[in-house]
């Protein structure tokens, strides 16, 4: 992160002449963060409706001891390029699940770049890089993980016990990955969705935008999932079709979607503080409250800054969808 600070300052168009960067890194580094934080921030650097209007002090205070300089109001831009990297200093530092939380929020929060560019473009993408890492390494061990302590445990008995205590620590980490695989694989060439029972060349395209993802969430033991993950959605998407369209609306992909099975998936409130950075379950949400009624269009534009009329690829849609069912756990894992 501390590489990047003036690169990222640059891009968000604030001259650093007169700016200390070093007590700005310091300061950073030095920021608590947990869960609600790393929404917190996200929500800051996307400029979305807090959910906790006191946060912009929390998170000015301790820049502002570091500098008296930077006061406690103003510099509203340079603030949103802190938030982003206070962001990418918690993936890079933090234990594995604040570091995928942090990830996630930042991914989702660019809905696929329908929000625009942000002030600072090199974050998210370097967001999506570390996501694409951490599913290409999600057998990695982990200092703190149970694998590792046991493992721990039988190498300081020495031989033979430390060889298979390695061993047994491969064995944990990968055969859930295994399973889990073996069974989006079975279910990707079952073309069948478990939630309906219905092939999915029975249901509409936008139907199987929103059901496939929630269905491949469930069976993602191992956030941040797979690295085919987007591939096994376009799979999804396009069975038993010829052709398919090259973009769907968010409204219709929402309103398609028949309303007993959202009010099923989505009857559970949101956290409120990943509002804005969750847009589509938002819209799931939103068109629950509003009956039959399409007044939910404009509560969605205000709150998370994004048209319902917005047509991203099918795919894509479908993979912001199964990456917000992801961080709404993730987020959950990290608050208990």
């Amino acid at each position: 992160m501390q590489n990047y600070l003036s690169v990222w300052y640059r891009s968000a168009g604030i001259a650093t002449e007169t700016i200390p960067l070093a007590k700005r890194s310091e300061a950073i580094s030095a920021f608590d963060v947990d869960g609600a934080g790393v929404a917190a921030l996200a929500q800051l650097f996307y400029e979305l409706p807090p959910s906790d209007v006191s946060f912009a002090e929390k998170f000015r205070t301790p820049i502002n001891q570091a500098d008296p300089n930077f006061g406690m109001s103003g510099s509203d831009r340079e603030l949103i390029v802190l938030a982003g990297a206070t962001l990418v200093d918690a993936i890079e530092r933090s234990e594995r699940d604040l570091s995928d939380l942090a990830t996630l929020c930042l991914v989702c929060g660019s809905t696929q770049n329908l929000r625009g560019t942000p002030a600072v473009r090199e974050i998210p993408e370097l967001a999506i890089e570390r996501l694409s890492t951490r599913s290409a390494q999600r057998d990695e061990p982990e200092d703190s993980g149970v694998a590792s302590k046991l493992s721990v445990a039988l190498s300081e008995k020495g031989s033979p016990f430390d060889v298979l205590g390695r061993e047994f620590e491969k064995l944990q980490l990968q055969f859930p990955i295994v399973t889990e695989e073996a069974d989006m694989l079975w279910w990707v060439f079952g073309e069948t969705s478990r939630d309906l029972d219905m092939r999915w060349d029975n249901m509409s395209l936008e139907e199987v935008c929103m059901i496939s993802a929630k269905e491949l969430a469930d069976l993602t033991k191992i956030i941040p999932g797979p690295v085919a993950a987007r591939a096994f959605l376009d799979r999804a998407i396009r069975s038993g079709r010829d052709s398919v369209r090259s973009s769907v609306s968010i409204a219709d992909v929402v309103n398609k979607t028949p309303k007993d099975w959202r009010e099923r998936n989505y009857g559970k409130p949101l956290p409120n503080e990943l509002k804005g950075i969750l847009p589509i379950s938002e819209a799931v949400k939103y068109s629950i409250e509003a009956g039959n009624s399409d007044g939910w269009r404009s509560i969605f534009k205000s709150s998370t800054r994004i048209a319902a009329t917005a047509k991203p690829e099918p795919s894509k849609l479908a993979y912001q969808i199964f990456l917000e069912h992801l961080a709404a756990r993730s987020f959950a894992a990290v608050k208990q």
